[in-house]
C-alpha cells in the first residue's frame, strides 16, 4: 500500500506525479490516468483550501491484477475510492516506484507525461469530436429522411383513407341504386298482378309510405277529362295535381306546398296523377325511381280500367240475357246467378227455361268456356239457337248434338257444357240429358238427396262426334232438382268431387223446403260461397214438384 500525505498544493502535485508514475509502470489507460488523477487533485486540493490535509492512498490486490485507489480526509474518512482493473500483474512494490525518484525529476518527467497524455486527449477528443460531427450530420441526414419518409407515408395514409372514403360512397351508391332495382321490380310485380283500381291505390299506399312519402293519393282521369280523387278527401284537385296533368311532367312543389305530383300516362293519354305528400327533399335518384314507377302503374292503372270495362260489359251482357223464369202450376222453380269476385271469370254460364207451346217446358244450365265478352256473346248465341231448335226437336239428346254441331262449325276454339230438363208441370216424371255437365242433384220430400248420374256424352264443342242420350227421372210432388255450374262447387286446391259432397250436405237434411226454392236456393249460395272468393261464376237452377199452383222467379 502507497499513501501520500498532503498538506500544501505542493505535496498536491507530488502526490499527483507519484500516481501518475505507478498508474504509467501498470499500464493504465490514459483516460482512466486523468480520470483518478483529477479526482485525487480536485478532492486533495478543497480539503487543502479548507485548512485541513489529505491522504492519497493507491493499494494493489492480492492477486496483483487491481489498484484500489482513494482519497481520505485528515481523519481517515474516505472522499473518493474507485478500482482499477490492470490487464497485467504488478508484481512490483508500489514503494519502490516512487521512494528513489528525486521531486524535480519526477515533476518534470509527470509534466511531460501529462503533455503528452494531454496531447493524446485532445486528439482522441478532436478525433471523436469529428466523428461526433460525422454522426451529427448522418443524424440529420436519417432525421430528413425519416421526415421525408413520414411525410410520404402520411400522404399515402391520406390518398388510402381517401380511396376507402370513395370505394364506401361507390359502394352505398350501388347499394341504393340495387334496392331502388329491387324495389322497383318488386312493386312492378305486385301492380301488374292486380286488376283492381281500389287495389292498385292501395297498394301504392303500401309501397310508399312512410320511406318516400307521408301521404298518398291517387287522381283519376274521369269520362270528361276531369279528375277525381280518393272517396274520402276534397274532391277539388290540388295545384300540383292540376300543374302536372296540364303539364304531362313531374311537379315538385315541395317549397310551397309539400307535393310531388306524377303524370301517369300510357302513351298520350292522361290516366291520373299519383300525388305524393312530402315534407323533405327528395333524392335526385329516388326521383328518377319514382316517375318510372308512375309509367308502371300508369300501365297497370290502365289494364285494371280497361279489364273493369270489359267485366262490367260481360256481366251485363250477360245478366240481360238471363231471362225471367215462366209461372209454372205444379213446377216451382228460381234461379240465382253470381259474377266471379275475382278476375274476368264472367260471361260463360247461363240459365234458361222457356215452353214447348203443348204444356211441357225445357229448362236448361250451361257453361261456356273461356270469359269475358267473347264467352257472354257465344252464351247468347246457343241460349237462343236452343230456342229455335226447340220448335222442332224434343229429346234433351237430339237438342244437345244439335248444339254441339253449331258450336263446332262457328267457334271451333271453344266449348261448353250444359245438361238440358224436359218436363210438364204435374208429371212425376222428367226426361234430362247431359254433355260434360256437372251431375245434377236429386232430392225427395224427406231431405234424401243423391247425384243424378247421367251419361256425360263428352262436352260441346269437341272435334270428335258425340253420342248423347236420354235419362228420365223420377220428381214426384215434395222432390227437387238442382242443376248448377261448376263456379258452385270448385275451389283452388279441392277436387271438384269433394266440392259435389258439400253440395250434397247442404241440399240434404232436414226438409226447409216450406217457404219455397227462394229460400232454398239462398241458403244454398251462403253455405257454398258467401264466406270466400270465387274465381269463377256460379249458376243455379232450382226445381221442386209440387201438387198445387206455385210461382218462380228468377
Amino acid at each position: 500500500m502507497l499513501e501520500l500525505r498532503v498538506r500544501t498544493a505542493a505535496d498536491v502535485a507530488l502526490a499527483v506525479a507519484a500516481a501518475a508514475r505507478v498508474f504509467d509502470v501498470a499500464c493504465v489507460a490514459s483516460e482512466t490516468v486523468l480520470e483518478c488523477l483529477d479526482a485525487f487533485s480536485s478532492r486533495a486540493l478543497r480539503e487543502i483550501e479548507a485548512g485541513g490535509s489529505a491522504v492519497l492512498v493507491l493499494e494493489r490486490s492480492e492477486d496483483a491484477h487491481a489498484l484500489r485507489t482513494g482519497v481520505r480526509d485528515g481523519a481517515g474518512e474516505s472522499m473518493w475510492a474507485s478500482t482499477i482493473t490492470l490487464s497485467e500483474r504488478l508484481d512490483r512494490p508500489l514503494g519502490g516506484l516512487v521512494g528513489s525518484v528525486d521531486h524535480v525529476e519526477l515533476l518534470a518527467t509527470e509534466l511531460l507525461r501529462a503533455l503528452d497524455r494531454g496531447g493524446s486527449a485532445a486528439a482522441v477528443a478532436n478525433e471523436r469530436a469529428r466523428a461526433l460531427e460525422s454522426l451529427q450530420r448522418e443524424l440529420e441526414e436519417t432525421n430528413q429522411g425519416v421526415l421525408a419518409l413520414h411525410a410520404e407515408l402520411a400522404e399515402a395514409s391520406d390518398e388510402q383513407r381517401r380511396l376507402l372514403a370513395a370505394e364506401r360512397t361507390a359502394r352505398n351508391e350501388a347499394e341504393a341504386a340495387r334496392n331502388r332495382l329491387t324495389f322497383l321490380s318488386w312493386a312492378s310485380a305486385r301492380l301488374l298482378a292486380s286488376l283492381n283500381q281500389t287495389e292498385i291505390s292501395s297498394f301504392l299506399r303500401e309501397f310508399l309510405i312512410p320511406r318516400h312519402a307521408e301521404d298518398v293519393q291517387v287522381w283519376h282521369s274521369g269520362a270528361e277529362g276531369e279528375l277525381c280523387g280518393p272517396e274520402d278527401v276534397d274532391q277539388t284537385p290540388p295545384e300540383t295535381v292540376l300543374r302536372a296533368a296540364s303539364s304531362r311532367r313531374p311537379v315538385d312543389a315541395l317549397s310551397e306546398e309539400g307535393h310531388l305530383g306524377l303524370p301517369l300516362l300510357t302513351g298520350t293519354e292522361l290516366i291520373g296523377v299519383l300525388l305524393l305528400r312530402r315534407t323533405d327533399e327528395l333524392d335526385p335518384d329516388d326521383g328518377v325511381m319514382l316517375v318510372e314507377l308512375s309509367r308502371r302503374v300508369a300501365v297497370s292503372l290502365d289494364n285494371a280500367r280497361r279489364f273493369e270495362q270489359e267485366r262490367d260489359t260481360a256481366a251485363t251482357l250477360q245478366r240481360a240475357m238471363l231471362t225471367d223464369l215462366p209461372r209454372t202450376p205444379g213446377m216451382e222453380m228460381t234461379a240465382r246467378y253470381l259474377p266471379a269476385t275475382r278476375g274476368m271469370n264472367v260471361g260463360g254460364d247461363w240459365y234458361d227455361v222457356f215452353p214447348l207451346g203443348d204444356g211441357e217446358f225445357i229448362g236448361v244450365v250451361g257453361d261456356v268456356t273461356g270469359h269475358g265478352i267473347h264467352a257472354a256473346v257465344m252464351m247468347g248465341q246457343l241460349r237462343t239457337a236452343l230456342r229455335a231448335y226447340a220448335l222442332e226437336e224434343r229429346s234433351p239428346a237430339a237438342l244437345l248434338g244439335r248444339l254441339h254441331r253449331l258450336l263446332d262449325h262457328l267457334e271451333p276454339d271453344l266449348f261448353a257444357t250444359a245438361v238440358i230438363v224436359r218436363f210438364r208441370p204435374g208429371d212425376p216424371e222428367v226426361v234430362m240429358a247431359s254433355a260434360g255437365h256437372p251431375p245434377p242433384l236429386w232430392r225427395d220430400g224427406g231431405g234424401r238427396a243423391e247425384a243424378v248420374e247421367l251419361p256425360h256424352g263428352g262436352m260441346l264443342g269437341l272435334p270428335v262426334d258425340l253420342v248423347h242420350t236420354d235419362h228420365t227421372v223420377a220428381l214426384p210432388p215434395g222432390s227437387a232438382l238442382l242443376l248448377y255450374t261448376d263456379g258452385l262447387v270448385e275451389r283452388r286446391g279441392e277436387s271438384i268431387d269433394d266440392g259435389i259432397d258439400r253440395l250434397l250436405e247442404g241440399f240434404s237434411g232436414p226438409p226447409y223446403w216450406d217457404d219455397g226454392p227462394e229460400k232454398a236456393a239462398d241458403d244454398l249460395l251462403d253455405a257454398m260461397v258467401k264466406y270466400q272468393d270465387c274465381d269463377d261464376d256460379v249458376c243455379l237452377l232450382v226445381f221442386l214438384a209440387s201438387a198445387g199452383n206455385g210461382t218462380g222467379e228468377g
